[in-house]
């Protein structure tokens, strides 16, 4: 089996930051968070950017802090939702500090949003115009159709579908995510390929069946960015929930809409 994107550009994902060159190409401020660069001990080393499992606060806001600096944003205006691992996509046209229940904001303001993981799929989109989407995908959220619902989103408030680009961030890979026959039935229900057997067991592919998703929203395959990285295979640039197990650090992916 091919494990599409787990050994591409790894020079790339070395620092504090990835960026998708599809969304760079269009001018859009964004990134995907390592764990690598930040002030973090222990389970959360290093630069975790999740402050509700375990983590010191203050080396959380450090990590948040040097995140912002490099990716040109305020750290304090960062608007983040509770993310329940659905697919509602809200508008977000103020600050908003995690009040609303959902997995997805969507905005045309100059604002940064952004979604956490440790093994989910971080789901960024872009028009070009200013409008913005950023989403939390699990595997609920993927045969749930987060993807679509990004897509609508961004149709929502005036985006062409013509215009908008998708990139996906690091997350557990079809060589990692094994699942259990339930969770299997979902996906294949969804998108049948995304399921393979090896040696006996089942294995769910998260980056194939959200990029058929953007495709049956109407996206083009050159407008989609499903290259990433396996968050399970590499312990030293990744958190992984799967690998590691509960209260350890969390990516952030983040992207900033309006006419910055």
């Amino acid at each position: 089996m091919e494990h599409v994107g787990t050994e591409q550009h790894p020079g790339e994902w070395a620092g504090r930051l990835y960026r998708s060159p599809l969304l760079t190409a269009m001018g859009v401020r964004h990134g995907f968070t390592t764990r690598r660069g930040g002030v973090s001990i222990g389970r959360h080393a290093s630069l975790n950017l999740g402050a509700t499992w375990g983590d010191d606060p203050a080396a959380v806001a450090e990590n948040l802090r040097r995140v912002a600096s490099e990716g040109g944003f305020c750290h304090d205006e960062l608007c983040q939702v509770a993310q329940v691992h659905g697919t509602q996509v809200v508008a977000v046209s103020a600050l908003e500090q995690r009040k609303r229940e959902a997995d997805g904001m969507v905005t045309d303001r100059r604002l940064a949003l952004g979604v956490l993981s440790a093994d989910c799929t971080s789901l960024l989109l872009a028009d070009g115009q200013g409008r913005v989407v950023a989403a939390h995908a699990g595997w609920r959220g993927t045969v749930g159709d987060m993807a679509g619902a990004a897509v609508s989103a961004l149709v929502s408030i005036g985006a062409r579908r013509e215009d908008i680009r998708a990139a996906l961030g690091p997350s557990i890979g079809p060589c990692c995510f094994e699942v259990q026959a339930d969770v299997a039935d979902r996906f294949a229900a969804v998108f049948p390929e995304a399921v393979h057997r090896r040696k006996g067991h089942l294995y769910a592919d998260l980056w194939a069946t959200n990029r058929a998703l953007f495709l049956a929203a109407g996206l083009s395959s050159e407008h989609v960015d499903a290259t990433t990285r396996c968050t399970a295979c590499d312990s030293t640039t990744f958190y992984s929930y799967r690998r590691d197990g509960a209260r350890i650090g969390q990516h952030l992916a983040f992207i900033i809409g309006g006419d910055a």
